[in-house]
């Protein structure tokens, strides 16, 4: 049996022998440098014994006490030997120290396993600014496989080679994935720290400055109204960490540049473009009929025929554009950040839909559809209804994370 024991100073592993095996230790402790006991997870030694120490519990067994830590402020430092590591160990007083700290199943020597990873001083618990919080060192011991997962991992690694010759019925890999998820499910973490109230205040903002905007649109020049919305949308699509406003784009074709409203940069590097044009009711879909569908109005057309051909433009641009447009804009772009032009995305918004009808609004998605491999259409109505959704998301998230 092993345990540990507590004194003001210093920590101990306790070690009463099998009684069957008898009281082994006697002849090595005399002559052995390190003796190996608990399957060769400790390694103690005369220089770590402590064979007078009072201890009531064990007064008439045969007991023996082996120093392994030794108190240094709030932290035992371990004896590097007795575990054989070659990290030095700092583990926090107010610890649980019992064998299963040290050893997981089938004997695996948990910090003996840290090795690989290039571990030169490893802290747990307490106030150290490089300490391994209590709470994830107490996962880590629950995460370290157990026999049956060791099971489950070893046929499925048999299952995998032997299925392809022979007609095994038994489907050893799923069973181990449908474990792993279990496992995973039943032990997960909770996030130390929550955003959503953060969140929810931001986009309750957002909501109220589009509402603003909208019911205010006549005040606006078309260029502040662009600014203004391509902030929003920023937010809405955080992956974009620049936008060039009437970037160049070189039309090989006729020999000339034309500008785009805005060429949006990904954290990548990658661009895609944007049309930005001011709310009007009557621009997106016909409230009339042509052939019993609502077909897109002339500013819906020409919009999506005139981000088109931008786009086309800056594919056939290639490598010549990303230098121009690399050079050009070098001064604004993060540091290491490099623009590149592969399959340039779009999107456009543009016209109000709070008015439409149920079938309005399907041949409206009919349409939005038949382009949403190359661009993303979008009304002012529907960016609204899109922050408000998240809005109340997050909303939700902050009065859970409260009542808890």
């Amino acid at each position: 049996m092993i345990d540990f024991l507590k004194r003001p100073e210093e920590l101990f592993l306790r070690y009463v022998p099998n009684m069957r095996a008898g009281d082994w230790l006697v002849g090595p402790l005399e002559h052995e440098k390190s003796i190996p006991i608990s399957r060769k997870n400790f390694y103690v030694s005369r220089r770590v014994y402590r064979p007078n120490l009072d201890d009531e519990e064990f007064a008439m067994d045969t007991c023996y006490h082996f120093i392994v830590g030794r108190l240094e402020g709030e932290y035992y430092r371990i004896d590097r030997e007795v575990l054989d590591i070659e990290f030095d160990l700092f583990m926090h007083r107010s610890l649980s120290f019992e064998r299963s700290t040290f050893v997981a199943e089938r004997n695996i020597s948990i910090f003996r396993s840290l090795h690989t990873f290039g571990i030169h001083e490893l802290w747990i618990g307490g106030t150290h600014p490089d300490a391994l919080p209590r709470e994830a060192f107490e996962e880590l011991l629950r995460k370290f496989p157990n026999s049956y997962e060791l099971d489950r991992y070893a046929a499925a690694r048999v299952g995998s080679i032997i299925r392809n010759h022979l007609p095994i019925t038994r489907d050893s890999e799923g069973e181990y994935r449908k474990y792993m998820t279990r496992k995973e499910s039943r032990v997960g973490s909770q996030p130390r720290f929550s955003f959503s109230h953060y969140e929810s205040e931001k986009y309750s903002d957002l909501v109220g400055k589009i509402e603003a905007m909208l019911a205010n649109a006549d005040s606006y020049t078309e260029p502040q109204w662009q600014v203004e919305i391509l902030q929003v949308l920023q937010f809405l699509f955080p992956k974009y960490v620049k936008a060039f406003r009437e970037a160049p784009v070189r039309d090989t074709l006729a020999g000339k540049d034309r500008s785009i409203d805005f060429l949006l940069v990904d954290a990548s590097g990658f661009v895609d473009g944007i049309e930005i044009k001011k709310p009007f009711a009557e621009c997106v879909v016909t409230k009339n009929l042509y052939r019993d569908n609502h077909v897109p109005m002339r500013e819906l057309s020409g919009t999506v025929m005139q981000l088109e051909k931008y786009l086309f433009h800056l594919n056939r641009w290639g490598q010549q554009g990303e230098r121009t447009l690399n050079k050009r804009y070098a001064a604004e772009l993060p540091d290491g950040l490099q623009i590149r032009i592969v399959n340039p995305g779009g999107m456009i918004i543009l016209g109000r839909d709070r008015d439409w009808t149920p079938e309005q609004r399907t041949d409206f998605e009919v349409i939005r559809r038949k382009y949403r491999h190359v661009l993303e259409i979008m009304t002012y109505d529907d960016l609204l209804r899109r922050l408000k959704v998240i809005h109340e998301q997050f909303r939700l998230l902050d009065s859970q994370s409260n009542d808890s």
